[in-house]
This record gives structure tokens, C-alpha cells and sequence, in this order.
């Protein structure tokens, strides 16, 4: 179970993208856009079966 020191900090880091963005949900949408863009690598296609989607996860992902 995720602990609240953890969710307190993951809230803690959506609110800072929130406010960079001006709390403007179409100013947020384009900033995950670009993120998405900007890491296009990283990212693992939702129609990839589960038992592969382990195999694409960087040996690094958990550190």
C-alpha cells in the first residue's frame, strides 16, 4: 500500500504542474502532450499485451 509521505508528494507535484499551467485544464492537456512527445521513447502502447509490457520497462524504472 502506497504510504501518505508518497501520495502527499505526488499531490505536491501534480499541484506544481497545475499552477505552471495557470490551473487552465487545456493548458495541462498540452503539457502532457508534450511530455508524451518528449519521452515518445519511454512510453509503452496500450495495445501491447501485458506479459510484454514488463520486457519494455527500463532496468533503471525502479531506482
Amino acid at each position: 500500500m502506497i504510504n501518505e509521505p508518497t501520495l502527499a508528494r505526488i499531490r505536491k507535484a501534480r499541484q506544481r504542474i497545475s499552477a505552471k499551467c495557470d490551473h487552465d485544464p487545456y493548458k495541462l492537456v498540452e503539457y502532457y502532450i508534450e511530455l508524451q512527445k518528449q519521452y515518445q521513447d519511454r512510453l509503452i502502447p496500450v495495445d501491447t499485451p501485458p506479459h510484454q509490457r514488463m520486457e519494455n520497462i527500463s532496468p533503471n524504472f525502479h531506482e
